[in-house]
């Protein structure tokens, strides 16, 4: 039984989370006690000290601490200490970030709507090149007269469709990792090692500079957000992860250009 309260059911996080591996839940950790500040209780109780850095044995303490930033703490005293369900969480991060979204959305889709309203956030604090890295990352077959001026939502999309649950979770990479180097000062460590991540790493700066730069944005928000959005972005991430693996996809052992196979003027189209 965990120690901070966890609400059950929670379908759209409690599943996930308990069969990620002690790496894959270490940013989450991180995120919940060094930006949790004071009202962080994870550190506090017996799991945690006992098992810590083993997370996946206090896997439920993670959830339900999660659980607990997403709902107003006078809130969580009248429901008896228990916090919110994760889809709660994820619709509120969605409306402070002004993604719109209908009612019944899948649980992931609405985690790469707030993905891409992150992304297109720092794109407004990119450079010209910063930009250009960033879209050769996902799709190499950009030319020099491809760059939209604009937040390219139309063409990033379309690369999403045109290469799957491999371009959704190298999308989900991008911004989880931005956003752990600028909060925690450092990547995402479960993929260290592998062709994906030195592919991660060839153009992480560009997106780095505007994740950065949107700490003022999170502050804004509210102290709570500084948990919230980063979880939302990791946990966008490990479903995306998953989703490759039950597909029968390692994505640790795949090619960094995987999820290139989609014809140039299919993706341009719009923007010739």
């Amino acid at each position: 039984m965990s120690e901070i309260k966890l609400r059950e059911p929670d379908p759209d996080l409690i599943p996930l989370l308990r069969k990620c591996s002690s790496e894959e839940l270490d940013n989450l950790v991180g995120y919940l006690t060094q930006k949790g500040g004071v009202s962080s209780q994870l550190k506090s109780t017996k799991p945690y000290r006992r098992w810590h850095p083993d997370h996946s044995k206090y896997v439920d303490e993670i959830i339900a601490e999660i659980q607990k930033y997403g709902g107003n703490t006078i809130f969580n005293i009248v429901r008896g200490g228990v916090g919110v369900t994760y889809r709660d969480i994820v619709l509120k991060v969605a409306s402070r970030l002004k993604v719109k979204t209908v009612k019944g959305d899948p649980i992931d889709q609405v985690e790469q709507q707030i993905l891409m309203k992150v992304l297109e956030k720092s794109w407004e604090k990119m450079n010209d090149t910063e930009k250009k890295t960033l879209i050769e990352g996902i799709m190499p077959e950009t030319g020099v007269g491809d760059l939209p001026k604009e937040f390219p939502t139309a063409l990033l999309q379309a690369g999403i469709i045109a290469g799957g649950g491999i371009v959704s979770y190298k999308l989900s990479l991008i911004v989880a990792g931005a956003v752990a180097r600028a909060s925690l000062e450092r990547g995402i460590t479960f993929i260290a090692g592998t062709s994906v991540a030195r592919w991660s790493a060839a153009f992480a700066g560009a997106v780095g500079l505007g994740i950065a730069a949107l700490w003022t944005l999170f502050d804004v928000l509210g102290p709570a957000y500084r948990v919230l959005i980063p979880c939302v972005l990791h946990i966008a991430l490990l479903r995306q992860l998953y989703a490759l693996k039950e597909s029968g996809v390692d994505p640790r052992k795949m090619p960094a250009d995987a999820g290139h196979s989609a014809r140039r003027e299919i993706l341009f189209r719009k923007f010739s």
